[in-house]
């Protein structure tokens, strides 16, 4: 008997020499840290656990990505250091209480400019 297999989901968001790429499914989005417009942290109910998830803009472009993104600590520490305005502890502000959306912006030129 054959089993019908599906293929596994490119899920990946990885450093460049100057920003990072997000790889969903092979449809690849880069970024230069300097065009980030705005960055804004969330969470998706999954059930029986939340999964912590980043929407990622810029001018021209949306990106969003997740904690079960290959590559996703070494990004988030990355993205730390870019903008260090950034509460270092927003993966667990974000995360109670559990179950709810708690949409938080961490990121916004428009807001952290002089």
């Amino acid at each position: 008997m054959f089993w019908n297999k599906k293929k596994k989901r490119i899920e990946k968001i990885e450093l460049t020499e100057n920003g990072f790429q997000v790889n969903y499914d092979e449809e690849i989005t880069q970024f230069q840290w300097s065009e980030i417009k705005k960055l804004t942290g969330f969470k998706v109910d999954r059930f029986t656990t939340d999964d912590i998830c980043l929407k990622i803009e810029s001018n021209n472009k949306t990106s969003y990505a997740t904690e079960e993104f290959e590559g996703w600590r070494i990004f988030t520490n990355k993205m730390l250091m870019e903008f260090p305005q950034i509460d270092k502890n927003w993966e667990g502000i974000i995360a109670k209480p559990a179950f709810e959306r708690k949409e938080t912006e961490l990121y916004n030129r428009n807001k952290n400019v002089g």
